[in-house]
Parts: structure tokens; sequence; C-alpha cells
């Protein structure tokens, strides 16, 4: 089946082809001057779009993460998790995920929110970006695990954490693989309190301050497109 790229082209070709002989074109002419053309274009920004080399599963990819609040008592820890995770990863590897509140369990803590809240459930936490290694996935064998030291980042806004995260990466079968991270990605709790979105959350939860870091577990499985 052609592209719709393809087929503009050998059209294009065609035509220049009637007008410089004024004859059809011939019948292998067209093929070769739309591959030249296509060439040509490629080389002024015009390319065809690539295809994600895999893609998360919402159902069976998340995240959990464990905050810690200062109390009156002593410090509380609250376990939150978020669900739903999606993204493509591309053949070179890079994988974004955007991060969304309604995704998370918080608002289920929180109850009915009022009128002028109505809309924090679209807002954005973060984008997660990870660059994966494709031939070391490509080399996974179904069963085998490895594990990679994959840059990461979280961008919130103007702000952006990186790190290495050390992440073990399983094949299930030939078209599905399993992620975790081997060590928690440990957040700053004072830029996750800066946050317009973070305040308004942990204001409504009733947490006070925020102490030490945020460590956050990635789980997440990819299937082959």
């Amino acid at each position: 089946m052609s592209l719709p790229f393809s087929r503009w082209t050998r059209a294009l070709s065609r035509t220049l082809a009637r007008r410089s002989t004024g004859k059809p074109a011939s019948r292998f002419g067209a093929p070769i001057k739309a591959a030249a053309l296509a060439f040509a274009m490629s080389g002024i920004g015009v390319s065809l779009p690539t295809q994600a080399a895999w893609q998360l599963v919402p159902d069976s990819s998340g995240a959990t993460a464990t905050l810690t609040a200062q109390g009156s008592q002593g410090n509380v820890e609250h376990v939150h998790h978020l669900n739903g995770l999606s993204g493509t990863v591309g053949d070179d590897g890079m994988m974004s995920i955007p991060l969304s509140v309604g995704q998370t369990d918080l608002l289920d803590k929180v109850g009915e929110l009022p009128p002028w809240l109505s809309g924090v459930s679209q807002m954005r936490l973060a984008t997660l970006t990870l660059n994966l290694d494709p031939l070391a996935i490509a080399a996974l064998e179904p069963g085998q695990t490895t594990r990679m030291q994959v840059p990461f980042s979280a961008t919130d806004g103007n702000r952006t954490h990186r790190e290495t995260l050390p992440l073990e990466v399983t094949r299930q079968d030939a078209t599905h693989l399993t992620f975790i991270n081997a060590d928690p990605i440990s957040l700053d709790s004072a830029e996750v309190a800066r946050n317009q979105v973070g305040s308004t959350l942990l204001n409504l939860l009733g947490y006070g301050k925020l102490v030490g870091d945020i460590p956050v577990t990635l789980q997440g499985e990819m299937v082959d497109q």
C-alpha cells in the first residue's frame, strides 16, 4: 500500500515529466524521479513520520510515592499511588510520560472539591523523560532481565530534576517488556511544596510541612507496536 507522500511525489514527477517532454512519463521514470524528489525534499526538512517502537500499557503501569509530613507528634508517612501511565518509546529509546493530578489517588483522599477547584484533576503534575538503551532492549531474550543506567528527568513548569535511574527491564515475550526502577527516584520535598499544584494539594490534604526526600518507584509494562 502506498503512503500518501509517495502517491503525491509520483503524481508530481509525472506532471513534471509531461511538461518537460510533452509525452507521458515512462513506466520506470516516474518512480525514479519520485524517489529523487523525496530525497531532495528530505534535505529541506520534509520527512515521513516515524512510528513509536514501544507503547506503555496504562492498566499495568504506575508509580508509588511516599511523602513524609511533619506532625505535632512526630513525622507521618503518607503513601500515594499514581496509575495509568501512558507514553511511547521511539526507536531512539526516548520515553516521555506526562503525569496529571487525575491519575493519582490524591483526590480520593481529599473528597469533594469546591467549585473553584473543579479543573484540578486535569492539571499537569510533571513530565517524566527516560532515555532507554534500544540495543540492550533488542538483545533481551524472553525471560531475561537487564539492569541499565537510564538518564532520567522530571520537568515541572520551568524546573527540571535530572539524575541517572537504575532500571531493571525484563522481556516477558517477543512483544512485551516490564520495568521497575531498582532504586527509588528521590524528589526534593521542598521543590514539590513550591509547585503551585503541589502546594494546593498539600493544603487540601492537610499535610503541613513536608520533610526529607520523596522516594518514587516506577513500574510498567510496554508492548511492541
